[in-house]
């Protein structure tokens, strides 16, 4: 099995913090954006969306963060990273739908972008300050969400964690380098400490 990552990257993060959790053996393989790695043709061929990270297993190629953190979890069903409740799995899927759409494209993935990945990526021109001011104003909003949505639990969905909390966690430890108030919401924070207590995030936030 391969992994294909850029380590600073919430997306590559999450994939790693769950591998290491799960005491997954695989080959770790680095995706240098910056050289432009992403574009090379054995890469592209692979993965036609020119990004990361990417899993390759025995001829398998999956790309999407999320999916990885599925087909990774269902490797270890004994861990129940997966549920295996109709209902919990609905609700796991409803917060990595949230994850991608809101959490990440539309806050922290907005604000990061302008303020990280275009210096990585070489872009030209200075940040789009309107871009980053729409992107704080959706983190507020989604912020208080999974705030309101924490209270009275320890994780989000059941009694243990879930690939959701990978998911959606792995966004965390960069907010305020974005300069995005996480501290103010409460909950989040409680949560996080918890997730960021698990022996593989503890690994992964080291190799870092």
């Amino acid at each position: 099995m391969k992994l294909y990552v850029l380590p600073p990257s919430p997306r590559a993060f999450k994939v790693i913090a769950l591998k290491n959790h799960l005491g997954i053996e695989c080959e770790t393989l680095f995706v240098d954006l910056g050289k432009g790695d992403q574009l090379a043709p054995e890469y592209v061929a692979m993965n036609p969306n020119k990004k990361m990270p990417m899993l390759e297993d025995g001829g398998f190629v999956l790309w999407e963060s999320n999916a990885i953190l599925f087909y990774l979890a269902s490797k270890k069903p004994e861990r129940r990273l997966w549920p295996s409740d109709l209902r919990c799995q609905a609700d796991v899927i409803r917060w990595l739908a949230w994850e991608s759409a809101h959490w990440d494209a539309e806050s922290l993935g907005m604000v990061g972008y302008e303020k990280v990945s275009r210096v990585v990526l070489h872009r030209a021109g200075s940040a789009d300050l309107a871009f980053i001011a729409r992107g704080e104003e959706n983190f507020a909003r989604f912020a208080e969400v999974l705030n309101t949505s924490l209270k009275g639990r320890m994780w989000l969905v059941g009694e243990t964690p879930t690939i959701a909390e990978f998911a959606i966690g792995a966004w965390i430890p960069v907010a305020s380098s974005l300069e995005l108030p996480i501290g103010k919401y409460p909950e989040i924070v409680r949560w996080y400490e918890g997730l960021a207590a698990l022996f593989g995030w503890r690994e992964s936030m080291v190799a870092q």
